[in-house]
């Protein structure tokens, strides 16, 4: 949404260049694969909120010194869904061998440093909802490991067969499919997200999994009450177990949908880091997602906007380095177990 702009000062822009920057969550790849865009081409942001504009371009990713993007393989169709869904697998790798000097496919913390390194952006996958790969759930886990996959959230918007969602009429908890899906995703070293869990579902995806969990993309309920967002006892969970919490630039989720702006998403932040620690926090934007971003926030090259403003409430260095990517970069450290 264009509104409420933010100068961002040269020390603040080269702080936020000099960073490290990862956003743990976008729906990049289900926008590509319903519209045909030039992803090398930089596109204008809409002057009204328009679902089928990019906010992601290999310009924009620049602009806002995002080096490291967890790309949303979306299973929550109605239509044709495992053709949908697998067919994100080959979209991605396509954009990468397409734009190979700006782009790199990464599953380890050390091929983000190198893409980084390299100058590329490094994209790592993960999936949004399990509603694909909750049948044969030991052939489906293993195809996605073998496709890269690094992170997986059972739920969506409505119940999966694993459990159920934050929009649950009746949050049963994780089923015997959820917790076998659970148990897969350890074999295969692949992260529990659980963003979109029901409260009981939560609880159970948290008790399941033996290692760390996180939640990609999301706000924080003693912000904002409202179901998509985490409980302070939740935020401690996470980071009891080391895991993150990436905070959604989504205005709705933010406080409403459509007066919420950049100051909004920084008291997310600061909730954040009151309940769970400054090392707990970090960026799940939910761009490209169908919906409303928060005013100020256009697209992703309006990222350091958000860095200005919580410099403007006395954030500095090393706090802000954590929050732009190395409480992301450490966690994939310790969660992704090299393959």
């Amino acid at each position: 949404m264009i509104g409420a702009p933010v100068a961002v000062s040269d020390e603040v822009a080269a702080l936020h260049r000099d960073a490290f920057v990862i956003d743990l969550h976008n729906d990049t790849l289900t926008k590509l694969s319903h519209v045909s865009y030039d992803f090398a081409a930089r596109h204008r942001p809409a002057a009204f909120w328009n679902p089928f504009r990019l906010d992601i371009d290999l310009p924009k990713l620049r602009a806002g010194g995002i080096d490291g993007l967890g790309c949303a393989l979306f299973s929550g169709f109605r239509l044709a869904p495992a053709r949908r869904f697998w067919r994100m697998v080959d979209l991605a790798r396509r954009l990468v061998a397409e734009h190979a000097q700006d782009l790199a496919l990464c599953d380890t913390a050390l091929a983000l440093r190198q893409a980084r390194d390299t100058g590329r952006v490094g994209l790592f996958l993960g999936v949004e909802g399990s509603y694909v790969v909750d049948r044969d759930v030991d052939e489906n886990l293993a195809r996605l490991a073998a496709a890269g996959v690094r992170y997986l959230g059972p739920l969506w918007e409505r119940d999966s067969r694993a459990g159920g969602s934050c929009r649950s009429r009746h949050d049963g908890g994780l089923t015997g499919v959820g917790r076998a899906l659970v148990r897969a995703c350890d074999r295969h070293g692949i992260v529990i997200d659980t963003a979109h869990a029901g409260k009981r579902t939560f609880a159970d995806l948290a008790a399941a999994s033996t290692g760390p969990i996180f939640s990609s993309h999301t706000g924080a309920w003693g912000v904002r009450r409202h179901p998509r967002n985490l409980e302070d006892d939740q935020i401690r969970e996470i980071a009891r177990r080391g895991g993150v919490v990436g905070v959604i630039f989504v205005s709705p989720y933010a406080r409403s949908t459509f007066g919420a702006t950049l100051r909004d998403v920084a008291d997310h932040v600061e909730h954040l880091v009151r309940i769970g620690g400054e090392d707990c926090v970090a960026f799940g934007s939910d761009y490209d997602g169908f919906m409303p971003l928060v005013r100020g926030m256009r697209d992703a090259a309006d990222l350091p906007r958000l860095t200005q403003v919580l410099w403007d409430r006395g954030w500095r260095e090393p706090q802000l380095r954590k929050l732009l990517g190395e409480n992301a970069l450490k966690f994939f450290e310790r969660a992704w177990t090299p393959r």
